[in-house]
């Protein structure tokens, strides 16, 4: 929440279409130099600076899973390195991927309400029982919450006991990144 909200705005607007998940993690705000680590690591393939996202060894005892969001095979591609994982790989922390996606647009490029109208391009290609277990999904940027709360929709039908999220940031002013 920002100084000037009584109640997290994102998360009224979130409310009214999905399940909230119970708690959001982030290690930084999105601006400034953090956000030009970010983009030097993701966008321009500087994979050594995936050191700089420590995450916090005595969060992931709290979880059954943790479950980093999926990058599409083409961005993969592009890209050379999945940029959620090879921070978990560096960290030695274990995950299972169990979700694929759709090639979409770039979602810096939509605003927030661009994004609300877009389907949930996210499946999950793994048969495994979770009821009762507690998750934790993990992303790099937190914008608008709509890939974090998409991803956990899928899950939340199969009885989760527990969904939460961590993220390496999560942007200051989300209208539009």
């Amino acid at each position: 929440m920002s100084e000037e909200e009584e109640d997290c705005l994102d998360c009224q607007w979130l409310s009214n279409k999905y399940t909230l998940i119970n708690q959001l993690y982030t290690l930084y705000d999105y601006d400034g130099l953090v956000k030009t680590l970010i983009q030097q690591y993701k966008l321009n393939g500087d994979v050594a600076l995936n050191q700089v996202f420590q995450l916090p060894p005595k969060l992931f005892k709290q979880y059954d899973y943790v479950i980093p969001a999926p990058i599409h095979p083409n961005k993969l591609e592009q890209r050379t390195f999945d940029h959620v994982t090879t921070v978990l790989d560096n960290q030695k922390i274990k995950y299972i991927q169990i979700y694929e996606t759709e090639e979409r647009q770039k979602q810096s490029e939509l605003t927030k309400i661009k994004r609300s109208f877009q389907h949930n391009p996210f499946k999950i290609n793994k048969d495994i029982d979770f009821e009762n277990k507690r998750i934790l999904l993990i992303d790099d940027i937190y914008t608008t919450g709509l890939t974090i709360h998409r991803l956990a929709e899928l899950l939340f039908i199969r009885k989760i006991r527990k969904i939460d999220a961590l993220t390496f940031a999560r942007a200051v002013n989300n209208d539009k990144i």
